[in-house]
C-alpha cells in the first residue's frame, strides 16, 4: 500500500459475489421497504440491504415514530398502499394510533381541539387530519414480517457502500461487513439509503444546499422517557399553562429541551417523547453526526433530571431509550430526469406520468390552494444511470419541495414506485427509463395506490372557508 501524499494507493483485489439477483435494494428505512416488498411481490428476485440490525430506518431507529399527512385537507387518503399496509397490521396488533376515519377533514372545533391535545400531527389547517402514531419495536417486526413473506434475501449489520459500475451501468453494489466485503450482482440497484450514498460513485449530479431555516436543516437525538404520572402532570399543565411555559423556557436555559409529546400508544399512557432538532455543517460528515450524537446524550440527561427534580408528575420518571440512530432530515439531493422546484408546489395539475400523490398540509392558505402534490416517475431517476433508481428522501427535488415532502409516508411511496417498476421492466424486457407508465400506473393501482387522472384538467380553486387557526412546521 502506497502512500501518496494525503493519499494511499490501496491494492486491486478480487470481492467475492454473494448473491445474483433481479433487483437490489440499499437501505431497508422506510423507502427501501416500500421497494424490496413491492419488487418481490411483483416476481423480482430481490435482495435488500440494511446496515443496522432492523429495519424501518427513521420510522423505528429514529424514533419518528409518526406517519404523517396520509389525507388531504378535505379527508381523502392520498396515501396508501403499502403503507397503509404498514399501518394496518400495526392496528392488528393494537400498535398503533390516529383519528377515526370518520373524522379526517372535519372542522368541528370540538374535535380539532380534541386531536390536537392528543397529538399535533392530528391536525391540520383547521381541520382533523389523518396521520398515525406508530409503535418503534411492533413495527420493527412487522416489517421484518413483510419481508420475509416477500421472499426477499435481507443482509442486516451491512452497509451498501459502492455501486459495481460498467460506464453509466450498475452491475450491482459492493456492501460491507463482519463478514468483510462482498459484492451483489443484479440487473437494476435502488438507492434507499436516505443520504444517496451511491450518488458520488456514479457522479450522479445532486445539491445539499440547505438554509439554516429549514425544517431539513436540522438533525436529531429523539428520546423516550417513561415513569411519568401524565394524569399529573398534565392537569398540572393545564391548571397553569403560564408556569409550565417558564418551566420550560427554565429548562432550555439549564441546557435541556423545554416540551414533549404523549406517545397515546395503548398502554404507554407512563411514555412521553422529546424530539430535538439540531443544527450542523451537514448531515453526511461523520465529525458533525458524532458530535451531534454526544451533544443529544448531553441535552437528554439534563432534560431528564430537570424534569425529575422541577415537573409534576415527573418525579420517579427515567430515559428509557434514545434513539438507536441519529435522526437525519436530508442531506444529498438528486438532480435527476426531472427536478421537482418550488414552482410545482403550486402546480394542480398532474404529470402524466405521476406514481405518487401527496397531500400539501403545512403551507397555510398556499396548501388549500394547491392540496396535493403529484410526483412524477422521472424524479425517481438519475440521468446518468440508466438502470438505477433513488426511492428515498434523496429523490429529485430542491430545497423548497424537499422540506414539506421527505417523510416517511412519501419515501415508502418513492419505494413502491420505483420497485413495481423494476419488476415490471424486467418482465416486459425494457430498460427502466423506456417504462410503459400506463401499466405501471395501472399496477400501483391494483396496489392500493390512488393516483389522479392525468389526462384530466384541473381548474381547482378553493373556496371555503378562511383559516382561523395558523400552519404549522412539522417537527420532523
Amino acid at each position: 500500500m502506497a502512500n501518496n501524499g494525503n493519499f494511499i494507493r490501496e491494492k486491486a483485489r478480487e470481492t467475492k459475489v454473494v448473491n445474483d439477483c433481479d433487483v437490489v435494494v440499499v437501505g431497508g428505512g422506510p423507502g427501501g421497504i416500500g421497494a424490496a416488498v413491492a419488487a418481490a411481490r411483483n416476481g423480482a428476485k430481490t435482495v435488500l440491504i440494511e446496515r443496522y440490525g432492523y429495519l424501518g430506518g427513521m420510522g423505528t431507529g429514529g424514533l419518528v415514530t409518526i406517519i404523517p399527512q396520509l389525507a388531504d385537507f378535505t379527508g381523502k387518503q392520498q396515501i396508501a398502499g403499502i403503507t397503509q399496509e404498514w399501518i394496518d397490521r400495526l392496528a392488528a396488533k393494537n400498535a398503533v394510533d390516529m383519528p377515526k376515519k370518520e373524522h379526517w377533514g372535519s372542522m368541528d372545533r370540538e374535535l380539532v381541539r380534541y386531536y390536537f391535545e392528543r397529538s399535533f400531527f392530528y391536525t391540520r389547517l383547521d381541520r382533523v387530519s389523518y396521520a398515525a402514531i406508530i409503535d418503534a419495536e411492533v413495527s420493527k417486526f412487522i416489517l421484518q414480517e413483510m419481508v420475509n413473506e416477500a421472499g426477499i434475501k435481507t443482509y442486516c449489520h451491512a452497509w451498501g457502500t459502492e455501486p459495481i459500475m460498467e460506464g453509466n451501468h450498475m452491475r450491482g453494489v459492493i456492501m460491507e461487513s463482519k463478514s468483510g466485503r462482498q459484492a451483489i450482482t443484479a440487473k437494476i440497484v435502488i438507492d434507499s439509503t436516505g443520504d444517496g450514498d451511491l450518488f458520488p460513485y456514479a457522479n450522479i449530479a445532486c445539491e445539499t444546499n440547505i438554509p439554516p431555516n429549514y425544517r431539513i436543516a436540522n438533525l436529531s437525538v429523539s428520546f423516550w422517557v417513561d415513569g411519568v404520572d401524565l394524569k399529573a402532570a398534565m392537569a398540572w399543565r393545564k391548571k397553569d399553562m403560564k408556569a409550565a411555559m417558564e418551566l420550560g423556557r427554565k429548562c432550555m436555559e439549564a441546557g435541556g429541551l423545554g416540551g414533549f409529546m404523549t406517545s397515546n400508544l395503548p398502554d404507554q399512557e407512563h411514555v412521553v417523547w422529546f424530539h430535538t432538532r439540531y443544527p450542523n455543517k451537514s448531515q453526511i460528515d461523520v465529525e458533525e453526526l458524532t458530535r451531534v450524537e454526544m451533544v443529544g446524550r448531553e441535552k437528554m440527561m439534563k432534560t431528564v433530571e430537570f424534569f425529575r427534580a422541577n415537573h409534576p408528575g415527573f418525579e420517579k420518571s427515567f430515559c428509557v431509550l434514545t434513539c438507536p440512530q441519529l435522526g437525519t432530515r436530508s442531506s444529498r439531493r438528486m438532480i435527476g430526469e426531472y427536478w421537482l422546484t418550488e414552482k410545482d408546489l403550486a402546480d394542480n395539475q398532474p404529470f402524466k406520468d405521476t406514481i405518487a400523490v401527496f397531500p400539501d398540509l403545512d403551507r397555510g392558505q398556499a396548501s388549500l390552494d394547491h392540496p396535493n402534490m403529484f410526483i412524477p416517475y422521472r424524479a425517481l431517476l438519475p440521468k446518468e444511470v440508466d438502470n438505477m433508481f433513488v426511492a428515498c428522501r434523496a429523490f429529485s427535488s430542491d430545497m423548497h419541495v424537499q422540506d414539506f415532502f421527505n417523510l416517511i409516508p412519501h419515501c415508502i411511496a418513492f419505494g413502491e414506485a420505483a420497485g413495481t417498476a423494476s419488476a415490471l421492466a424486467l418482465k416486459a424486457g425494457v430498460g427502466i427509463k423506456n417504462a410503459d407508465i400506463k401499466a405501471l400506473q395501472k399496477q400501483l393501482s391494483k396496489q392500493g395506490v390512488p393516483l389522479p387522472d392525468v389526462n384530466k384538467k384541473v381548474a381547482y380553486k378553493y373556496e371555503g372557508p378562511a383559516l382561523v387557526g395558523q400552519s404549522f412546521t412539522p417537527p420532523h
